[in-house]
């Protein structure tokens, strides 16, 4: 995942927000979200810090694209986090 997202101006925590490679990306509200408050609340209430570039850091980063992704991007084709050519999803069996 890209590193450098918060330098291009996106997120600290979620990689393929922001930047050239998301120029042509469906956005399900019209623009990528804004998780600035979510950041805000999620630095003050947690109880860890993990240093960057570890595995944990590299999971939590991970997590919060795929969350983001999975629900604010239209296509499966805009999705990074997952192949969508071989990621399928089930709910209640189906």
């Amino acid at each position: 995942m890209a590193a450098s997202a918060e330098e291009a101006g996106g997120d600290k925590y979620r990689s393929f927000l922001h930047g050239e490679s998301e120029r042509d990306t469906v956005w399900r509200l019209g623009a990528p979200p804004n998780y600035d408050a979510v950041n805000k609340l999620f630095e003050a209430e947690r109880t860890h810090v993990w240093p960057e570039g570890s595995l944990e850091e590299k999971v939590q980063r991970l997590l919060k694209s795929w969350e983001m992704e999975l629900v604010h991007k239209t296509r499966p084709e805009d999705q990074k986090t997952v192949n969508s050519q071989k990621y399928t999803t089930s709910t209640n069996g189906t």
